[in-house]
């Protein structure tokens, strides 16, 4: 492998753990805002950015796959589809199943990035 090729591979890594990352903040949020009954401006505002943010984000599923051997994206593109369809129905304590699960395998890769990190 080049090390323009390897550039390539560290610049994508470093892309998807930022979406990764900035998905673990925005979903959570995000469904906090679809059970609202009633959302303010800002709020409304806020909810329809994030919605934004993954519609408009272009991507493979099996990117993920391939670059850290996850199916993080795919777990990703659930969880929104989930929240943005179902989240206004479920009652107040009744958790978003695929949103942990979601939640659940990024913190896998968390532990994981910091092992790595650590070495």
């Amino acid at each position: 492998m080049k090390s323009a090729d390897i550039h390539r591979v560290n610049k994508a890594n470093f892309v998807l753990r930022h979406f990764i990352d900035l998905s673990a903040r925005l979903l959570p949020f995000l469904d906090e805002l679809q059970r609202k009954k009633e959302l303010s401006l800002e709020e409304c505002n806020n909810r329809n950015k994030i919605i934004d943010v993954f519609e408009n984000y272009e991507f493979e599923t099996n990117t993920s796959e391939i670059l850290i051997n996850s199916n993080i994206l795919e777990l990703i593109c659930k969880a929104f589809m989930d929240i943005t369809t179902t989240s206004y129905f479920l009652r107040p304590n009744q958790q978003n199943k695929r949103l942990n699960h979601f939640l659940q395998e990024y913190n896998r890769l968390q532990e994981k990035w910091g092992q790595i990190d650590a070495n």
